[in-house]
């Protein structure tokens, strides 16, 4: 199987930590959505990450991947059918989390006299209100088997990090708490946003 990706995508480190932990085998192949490559065979949006099987079905949306990933191992379910709906929940409101890091840092880089600070302003509410929420559910995650949830929250709190601010800590102290546990974790130090290169 192949992903495409980029070195700082959120969404695309979420596969990268699930298949790290699942132990599933996967080539990672860093591209530039901005020009025409290989991706476009795969995928008219040009969005990542993207997954080609080895049939060469292309798989896009990260929860998506993740769902066909979690068929692929023998391993504890990333979506565990005992408790699906709140783990869903739970990783839709870490992938609102990135999505609104993400809509902030695209205004604040507009150019001057473009930027609408009531944007800013509402994503800043939006990030605040999420965490909070976060912070609310965090005696729900887990932190020895890394289910889909665990996951996507652990790559959007450290993309919140990386586009905006780490303050977030002072006001979820068992948010970060946990967090801190998980960052130490092979799977999430191989896979930093910074990070220029495939892991590996």
């Amino acid at each position: 199987m192949r992903l495409y990706n980029d070195a700082t995508s959120p969404f695309g480190r979420k596969i990268l930590v699930a298949v790290a932990e699942r132990a599933i085998p996967l080539d990672e192949v860093i591209i530039d959505v901005y020009s025409p490559g290989p991706l476009d065979a795969h995928n008219p949006l040009r969005q990542i990450p993207t997954l080609v099987t080895d049939e060469g079905e292309a798989l896009y949306d990260s929860d998506v991947i993740l769902l066909y990933l979690d068929s692929t191992h023998d391993g504890p379910p990333l979506v565990p059918d005992d408790e699906c709906w709140a783990t869903l929940t739970r990783t839709s409101l870490g992938n609102g989390l990135i999505e609104s890091v993400l809509n902030r840092i695209m205004e604040v880089k507009r150019a001057d006299g473009e930027q609408s600070p009531g944007f800013i302003s509402k994503m800043e509410d939006r990030i605040a209100r999420a965490l909070a929420g976060l912070e609310e559910v965090a005696g729900a995650l887990s932190a020895d088997t890394l289910r889909v949830d665990d996951i996507t929250i652990a790559c959007a709190l450290e993309y919140t990090d990386f586009r905006y601010s780490e303050e977030w800590r002072n006001d979820c102290p068992t948010l970060a708490a946990w967090h801190e546990a998980i960052a130490a974790r092979p799977s999430m130090t191989e896979s930093v946003p910074a990070r220029t290169v495939s892991p590996g």
